[in-house]
């Protein structure tokens, strides 16, 4: 082998030498992109999930609010449904119909602590003062047992025709009424208003 030839291979091998630290450079280069691009895939995956997580949340945010108002909605129907009160538009006719036993004394009584009956109380308090009736109280009397409904007291049969109105007018409205007799009432009517059945 002569110097020529070795100085071939020794140029040859310095070739190979910088070419192989040049591909591991490149290597090295490569796999910093592969770090870069997997970053950066990374972060537009979490953005695009967080941008996804927030589009569902406002929506849950929003069928929750939708819920909400719906639920209520049907809450203020079932009390409006619940709760004992006169038509707006029935009001004249029957103030008109009890002005004629104008001066006819009644009591209210209702069941202690029971919101509802002591609401639908001060609206019939206030019809029979407006038709002329004297109104004894309303009163919150605690019964012993539960009392339900609406009951009609009677203190002679003289007043059969007032309560029989009464009655008549209850029923139409659907709510449940039973009368009685109490000689011992002092007012000629009593209205107890019971828990709605």
């Amino acid at each position: 082998m002569n110097l020529q030839e070795l100085h071939s291979l020794v140029r040859l091998g310095s070739i190979f030498q910088w070419l192989a630290i040049v591909l591991v450079f490149l290597a090295g280069a490569l796999q910093v992109s592969k770090f870069v691009l997997d970053r950066k895939v990374q972060n537009l995956r979490q953005g695009i999930e967080s941008k996804r997580t927030m589009h569902y949340e406002q929506t849950i945010s929003k069928l929750k609010q939708r819920l909400a108002q719906q639920i209520e909605r049907v809450q203020v129907v079932l009390e409006q449904e619940k709760r004992r009160t006169i038509p707006g538009h029935l009001i004249p006719r029957i103030k008109e119909d009890l002005a004629k036993y104008s001066g006819t004394s009644i009591r209210l009584n209702c069941v202690r602590g029971d919101r509802e009956a002591l609401g639908f109380s001060k609206e019939l308090k206030d019809l029979f003062q407006q038709a002329g009736w004297r109104v004894n109280g309303i009163n919150q009397v605690p019964y012993p047992g539960p009392i339900q409904d609406i009951v009609i007291i009677l203190n002679n049969t003289s007043q059969r025709q007032k309560a029989n109105y009464i009655f008549s007018l209850f029923r139409t409205l659907r709510f449940k009424t039973t009368a009685r007799l109490d000689k011992n009432q002092k007012e000629d009517l009593c209205l107890l208003i019971g828990k709605r059945g």
